[in-house]
């Protein structure tokens, strides 16, 4: 009992130091066995008598992993989830706003996804269009803005767990929940309608679902089963047909092979990932294939890179890219392949690290390498297949 107490009174101290205040509490068959009663803090919350209704309590089961060893994270805390009149945060100068904003929008993965969606644009059969592709870009990065943003205030309470968000924004009380809010819905109303007017409303349909999906769909599946990495791969692979709808006005085969990629690629990548920050996402009481299933995760990313290999050698069918895009890819798919291999065999922290340094080299190569493919290599091609036949047309002097 001791040691027990010695324990939770370490924990406080800990969060206490990030100044999060917590309530530590013993488990049913604790409270039993002790009298022990947690003295008041000066800086608790104050919480309601129905305590179920006012805190966050961290303790759940969360299924059997591959060796058979059933997996309940007991961390025994309890936080209070203070309301809006609770919340008070200094006053905000006007000239910060723009960095808080840029990491409420998670400004380098919103950079990526508008990477995409212009990937998506320029493999369209379609003139360039500056205008639209304009359109695009500010429509795509107001979209993911907003996503990101209700993603973080809808994980405040969670992302106070976690070393690796502790000091965002709305954890730290730089900026109120109302605010944020309101910055997202700005955004994504702006996004929409930019995509809307200046592309097409396929295209901004698309934006407004791919918010939906992430904020209401993805982010709340996280705390409750493993499957919402799934969900948050289709999230990253519909920027691509944004893209190609922008372009085109509608959805064709082409739309898929960007599209195909960046879906399968997410599974090594963000578990290569998530397997160096399982305490963390403990911690954060997230629900993440590697916590409960180990071996199944080493597995779906051997088996999702393999799949990599396999859209590259379809890629030509749909006319999107050459023949020669296949022995172009080859070497890359080979690489991630490689890598993911030694992650299933060794599953260690510096395989899986390896796993995800291969996996950003690979998601630029691979694009880079189906841009150049339907930009360069096609008109080369096509031109030189012209001329040939405008050589065997000519009649031979005598």
């Amino acid at each position: 009992m001791i040691h027990l107490l010695s324990r939770c009174n370490a924990l406080q101290q800990k969060i206490h130091h990030r100044g999060l205040p917590i309530i530590i509490r013993l488990t049913q068959q604790q409270q039993h066995s002790s009298s022990y009663q947690r003295k008041p803090h000066k800086n608790d919350h104050i919480i309601s008598k129905n305590i179920t209704q006012h805190s966050l309590i961290l303790s759940r089961y969360i299924g059997t992993c591959d060796e058979g060893q059933r997996k309940t994270i007991e961390i025994g805390k309890e936080i209070p989830l203070p309301n809006s009149a609770e919340i008070n945060t200094k006053g905000v100068d006007v000239l910060k706003l723009p960095p808080i904003y840029a990491t409420l929008s998670k400004w380098y993965l919103t950079w990526f996804v508008v990477m995409t969606a212009n990937a998506g644009f320029c493999l369209a059969p379609e003139m360039f269009d500056h205008y639209s592709f304009f359109f695009l870009t500010m429509g795509t990065f107001l979209c993911s803005s907003s996503a990101n943003t209700l993603n973080q205030v809808a994980e405040i309470k969670y992302d106070a767990l976690m070393e690796r968000t502790a000091a965002r924004p709305l954890v730290t009380k730089t900026i109120t929940p109302q605010h944020a809010i309101a910055f997202a819905a700005i955004s994504g109303a702006s996004g929409v309608a930019m995509l809307g007017y200046g592309c097409n409303t396929l295209t901004a349909m698309l934006g407004l679902f791919n918010i939906g999906l992430y904020a209401g769909v993805y982010t709340p599946m996280k705390r409750q089963h493993w499957f919402n990495t799934w969900i948050g791969s289709i999230v990253g692979a519909i920027p691509p047909v944004m893209g190609w709808t922008a372009a085109t006005g509608h959805i064709s085969p082409g739309a898929f092979v960007l599209s195909g990629i960046l879906y399968a690629w997410q599974f090594p990548h963000f578990y290569a990932l998530a397997w160096r920050r399982k305490a963390d996402y403990q911690r954060g009481n997230y629900h993440m294939l590697p916590i409960s299933h180990p071996n199944a995760t080493k597995m779906v990313a051997l088996t999702h890179s393999l799949g990599l290999l396999a859209l590259c050698v379809m890629a030509p069918f749909t006319g999107v890219t050459t023949w020669s895009f296949i022995a172009t890819s080859t070497p890359l798919n080979l690489w991630i392949i490689g890598e993911s291999m030694r992650f299933y065999k060794q599953g260690t922290n510096s395989s899986a690290q390896k796993l995800y340094k291969c996996s950003l080299y690979y998601i630029v190569a691979i694009s880079l390498a189906i841009i150049a493919d339907r930009k360069m290599v096609r008109p080369y091609l096509e031109k030189n297949k012209s001329t040939e036949k405008v050589v065997e047309g000519t009649p031979a002097l005598s």
